[in-house]
């Protein structure tokens, strides 16, 4: 079934409100999109200073520690 009174003019200005939010949204939501591309390029480049002024030292005899398992093999606990 069709609408009795098809007067589109009439129907722009009454749902004009509701179309504004609609188009409102979507920028919104495009401008977010953007900047977390922006944030997630921008964060993904290359190496830090930070990372690049890392010092290695020789692994000797006296430093050098064997990581411990705190979990024994054949329980099922994992505290």
């Amino acid at each position: 079934m069709s609408a009795p009174d098809t007067n589109t003019e009439k129907q722009e200005r009454r749902h004009k409100p509701a179309l504004l939010g609609v188009k409102g949204a979507m920028i919104f939501g495009a401008l977010m999109i953007g900047l977390m591309l922006f944030f997630v390029l921008d964060n993904g480049r290359g190496t830090d200073e930070t990372e690049a002024v890392t010092t290695e030292q020789p692994a000797t005899s006296d430093t050098t520690v064997t990581p411990v398992d705190p979990v024994v093999p054949g329980t099922n606990e994992s505290n």
